[in-house]
């Protein structure tokens, strides 16, 4: 009997302690299952670099094209493709018959109207003198006044004739002087220092300047070259004048090239290359040229190349930067979550600066080794790969 109740006490024993066992763990883990994990980031001291790339084209920053401005047949072209030339040099001619014609005849004419403006002169002073002598006699009772009218008359003729005169050869002069202007266009002359970059006529070959004015030779300056390199609209809220270039061409992608944006063209780039078309699909991509200058002083550069470019956004060294995605924006402020030494959290507002999308700067508001909570979970939630993530408990 005594045995029986030892062991019926031992019983009770051990159902007590898997009682209290099973309910201490199933305390345990009720908390476990409520516990929230932090994910953070450090805020450390870092750079900063965001950029745009963009395909372009290169072009010079001065050309020209040097057209015909009197019809003709081109005589002769005096210069190659290639060449250098200098400002005023002699690039082509063009037959000038006609043109010493036409200044032949507006010096004939000009001589013409001055013979006859001196012989009118004579006349206006014959005039002149006749009535004085008639206006004396009438004052002496010896003159009747229709003499009298008639020599003021006579002498009115004579100075509106003079008068007549003196325009038409005001006129005349215009007459030569734009004969002569024609004649001289006859010679072609090179408007800048530069090289033939086109000759798309033929000696021979007649020109009208009436019609749409044919281009003779295209003159460029190659010590100079503009890049025109083609923004996406995505990107070109990003891109500002000013911001630094770094470029490579197809024909030399081991040699690196710096500039920077000198300006961004206001309207898309069809528009820009007078291409553009109301009806043009909404589909099609929308781009916009950044203009890039740069010195081409060995003329490596050429008209036509493609270049690879990559625009800077944001450049800095040594800055402290969290994770973009831990910043919230409330308003107008922005703020994050920090975990604490003593595994607490708490709301602290900061002041931003750059970013590149990923990473941004933080002016004030957060010391170097400060925790940033990045993300959030609870025990048994699957968390997906979050890069040098730390979690704290």
């Amino acid at each position: 009997m005594k045995a029986k109740k030892i062991k019926t006490i031992a019983l009770a024993a051990v159902m007590l302690t898997i009682l209290f066992g099973g309910y201490y763990y199933w305390q345990n883990s009720a908390g476990s299952d409520n516990k929230t994990t932090y994910m953070t980031e450090t805020v450390n001291r870092t750079s900063l670099s965001d950029s745009v790339i963009a395909t372009g084209t290169v072009r010079s920053y001065n050309r020209v094209e040097v057209g015909a401005q009197v019809s003709g047949q081109l005589l002769q072209i005096h210069v190659g493709l290639g060449q250098k030339v200098k400002k005023g040099d002699l690039i082509a001619e063009i037959d000038a018959k006609n043109q010493n014609n036409e200044l032949a005849t507006a010096l004939a004419q000009l001589a013409s109207y001055q013979a006859q403006l001196n012989a009118a002169q004579a006349n206006l002073t014959a005039m002149q003198s006749s009535y004085d002598r008639i206006n004396r006699l009438y004052k002496q009772k010896s003159a009747t006044q229709d003499s009298l009218e008639t020599a003021r008359v006579n002498l009115a003729n004579a100075q509106s004739t003079i008068a007549q005169l003196q325009s038409s050869i005001k006129q005349a002069e215009i007459s030569v002087t734009t004969a002569q202007t024609n004649l001289d266009y006859t010679k072609i002359l090179a408007p800048i220092d530069g090289t033939i970059i086109s000759i798309p006529v033929s000696e021979g070959q007649t020109v009208n300047s009436n019609q749409t004015a044919p281009t003779i030779v295209q003159v460029a300056d190659l010590s100079k070259m503009l890049i025109k390199a083609e923004i996406s609209e995505g990107d070109i809220s990003k891109v500002k004048a000013g911001m630094k270039v770094r470029f490579t061409t197809l024909a030399d992608p081991k040699k690196v090239y710096q500039s920077e944006i000198a300006s961004i063209d206001p309207a898309l780039t069809t528009l820009t290359d007078n291409d553009y078309s109301e009806s043009s699909s909404d589909s099609s991509a929308v781009y916009f040229y950044a203009n890039i200058v740069i010195d081409n002083p060995d003329e490596t550069l050429r008209i036509g190349m493609t270049t690879q470019n990559t625009i800077t956004i944001v450049d800095a060294e040594n800055v402290l930067t969290i994770p973009t995605m831990a910043i919230q924006k409330v308003g107008e402020q922005y703020q994050v979550r920090v975990l604490t030494a003593d595994n607490k959290t708490e709301t602290r507002r900061i002041e931003i600066g750059i970013s590149d999308d990923m990473n941004t700067q933080v002016l004030s508001g957060l010391a170097e080794g400060d925790e940033v909570i990045s993300a959030e979970m609870r025990q048994g939630e699957e968390v997906g790969n979050s890069g040098q993530m730390r979690m704290r408990f």
